[in-house]
């Protein structure tokens, strides 16, 4: 990837950041964690795998990528965060990241096409020694989002997320996104008005 590209990233979460903390009031920042709080229940950290499943599943039945409210205990603090343009470590700036998204999302549609259920596992190593089986689960979602721009810009397409799963502590130490779209052409969907309807 070109460093344009990358640099591209870098600007939309500095935007994010900038104009999505500075628009919202503190009444407003703590009713997003009042929601997400009340969405998740305000659980602990998952007790089993299948535990960490359901609640990955029921993450993306309320769109957590779109609404930024999101099950932040099943995630490990460093938990890696990687899509098509940058990879770095750490859930709060994960979360911060989709709620500053979510704050500018005016519209959105979300279905479900790939959901992997029981977990396949990933060979963490050249041994197959059950310790370096690592539990994996993946998913892919047709995104139509339109964003709150004055020319409308609608983004869209369909987006896979890899969540690679510690066995001991049943935390997500990955989330992987894959875009069945070149990063350039996602990026140049932003500038330009929507052409999807949702």
């Amino acid at each position: 990837m070109n460093i344009a590209t990358k640099s591209s990233w870098y600007v939309v979460e500095w935007f994010g950041n900038t104009f999505g903390s500075s628009s919202s009031t503190d009444t407003a920042e703590n009713e997003q964690e009042t929601s997400s709080s009340a969405a998740t229940g305000a659980l602990p950290p998952p007790s089993s795998l299948d535990e960490t499943i359901q609640r990955i599943n029921d993450d993306n039945d309320r769109s957590y990528f779109l609404s930024g409210i999101v099950d932040e205990q099943i995630y490990d603090k460093d938990c890696v965060f990687a899509d098509p343009f940058v990879s770095f470590s750490g859930r709060d700036r994960f979360v911060e990241n989709l709620q500053n998204l979510g704050s500018f999302i005016t519209k959105y549609d979300a279905r479900v096409i790939k959901y992997n259920s029981p977990v396949v596992y990933n060979d963490n190593s050249d041994n197959n020694s059950e310790q370096a089986k690592i539990p994996v689960v993946e998913t892919k979602i047709m995104v139509k989002l339109e964003l709150n721009l004055p020319w409308k810009p609608v983004l869209a397409w369909p987006w896979g997320v890899l969540y690679e799963i510690d066995p001991t502590t049943f935390l997500i130490t990955r989330h992987e996104e894959s875009w069945s779209i070149d990063p350039l052409e996602g990026v140049k969907q932003i500038f330009r008005k929507g052409r999807v309807k949702l």
